[in-house]
């Protein structure tokens, strides 16, 4: 009963205790911002097995024909003998400056064209701050497009928009929330597809194989809807919040139509009891 209680508290936002106002947003989301680069610029100097063994944490996930895998694990047995380049220029931190997710850029190369690459596409990372202070890779993704000929040299930074309560549970409250709201968010498209636009943010950003990035809400409501076929399922596997409760990353697997694939989808509380989709990744 106290639990049930506990998430119809956090998922409405009624006021449980004073939100910490201590915790430096900017020098967090600058740290792991700073980790992307770093992370990038290891795979340019020392190659990029190198750089996702030392980047990724213990528990990271990649996907591997369709199903989520230990990240480390992956990377040790796999021979990568091609360059990849990779440039963030989107990054959102939690209320809590212990979890965020950075976008950008992606381009292989080979060894014989070092300077042609073979293929493009967008990633996201989602970021953890671990117990040292430093930050570890926890979800990495990517989708195949043409080349994105905007090339953004700034990086767009994404703050909170509300503050909820402190809460020890938080996190945990805000993970079986979220996860059971994105189920839904899909599963009622099937009877409304209208309903997209309900659950996007305003500057919600959308990736898909095949499909340069699609940045606005508005958009974004009318590729899903125009894209949406009922014989795909998404199925969640897993949801990670930060402990401030106010971001939430919830990914799975996609199968119908013969085709199987992964998604990712950062879902963000912005008033009280309201909640948000600004990013959505699909590869299938």
């Amino acid at each position: 009963m106290y639990f049930k209680q506990l998430l119809l508290s956090v998922a409405l936002g009624f006021p449980l205790a004073t939100f910490s106002q201590d915790v430096k947003q900017e020098e967090a989301l600058q740290k792991m911002i700073e980790s992307e680069k770093s992370f990038a610029q290891t795979s340019i100097d020392k190659g990029t097995k190198n750089a996702f063994l030392t980047f990724l944490g213990t528990d990271a996930i990649v996907f591997e024909k369709g199903m989520p895998t230990n990240g480390i694990e992956h990377w040790q047995k796999i021979t990568f003998n091609q360059h990849l380049n990779w440039q963030p220029y989107f990054a959102e931190i939690a209320g809590a400056g212990d979890l965020g997710y950075t976008a950008g850029n992606w381009q292989i190369f080979d060894s014989t064209t070092p300077t042609k690459a073979l293929a493009f596409g967008s990633f996201v990372s989602l970021w953890k701050k671990q117990d040292d202070g430093n930050w570890k890779v926890a979800v990495d993704i990517g989708v195949n497009h043409a080349e994105n000929t905007n090339k953004l040299t700034e990086i767009t930074k994404n703050y909170p928009v509300f503050k909820p309560l402190e809460l020890k549970n938080n996190a945990t409250a805000a993970e079986r929330y979220v996860f059971m709201n994105d189920h839904f968010y899909w599963k009622n498209a099937k009877n409304s597809p209208n309903s997209f636009e309900a659950h996007l943010s305003q500057n919600v950003r959308i990736f898909r194989n095949g499909q340069l990035p699609i940045v606005g809400k508005e958009p974004a409501n009318q590729f899903l809807k125009k894209s949406y076929d009922k014989k795909i399922v998404y199925t969640g596997l897993k949801a990670i919040a930060s402990s401030s409760g106010d971001l939430v990353c919830v990914y799975g697997t996609i199968s119908g139509n013969g085709k199987t694939g992964n998604y990712l989808r950062m879902w963000r509380q912005e008033a009280k009891g309201v909640w948000k989709i600004t990013l959505e990744i699909v590869s299938i």
